[in-house]
């Protein structure tokens, strides 16, 4: 199993080394960990929602659904093998990677609350909160299409 190495990984898809049982943990971890999230998410109530939350979560279920269906043509359509096996295993490799990106995005964002608000004021979502994050999933949508692309040709 890899967590970093998409080369690798793409090298063992590409030569029929990546069984069902890779296949299977790849996506189990997958759905394990986007199901963690969302409750995470569930647990920290909007109080004041406004537009910007609206936008936020209307734009992660249309990077979800353009993305994985632009990946899904990366791979064939239809006629393409072995999709979901590269959409749950690559999907995880780059998901990692793109942790890391997601750092400094959060760091910059606790740094303009701490200088922007005041402590106890209560800050509505906006702009900065939404468009660097959104622009972050679908790069990572991207570059899934982009490794599938590559495994698929």
């Amino acid at each position: 199993m890899y967590f970093w190495k998409i080369e690798k990984l793409k090298d063992d898809i590409a030569s029929g080394r990546l069984n069902e049982k890779d296949r299977f943990i790849y996506a189990l971890i997958y759905v394990v960990l986007g199901a963690v999230v969302v409750e995470v998410m569930m647990l920290m109530p909007i109080e004041n929602g406004n537009i910007w939350d609206l936008a936020n979560s209307v734009g992660n279920v249309l990077i979800v659904l353009l993305g994985t269906v632009f990946a899904f043509k990366a791979n064939g359509s239809s006629s393409g093998e072995d999709f979901l096996g590269k959409y749950f295993s690559i999907g995880f490799v780059m998901a990692i990677r793109f942790l890391i990106y997601a750092v400094p995005l959060l760091v910059m964002l606790f740094v303009y609350y701490f200088y922007a608000f005041a402590e106890e004021e209560d800050i509505p979502t906006n702009y900065i909160d939404v468009i660097p994050f959104l622009l972050w999933y679908a790069a990572l949508y991207w570059r899934m299409y982009v490794h599938i692309k590559q495994v698929s040709s």
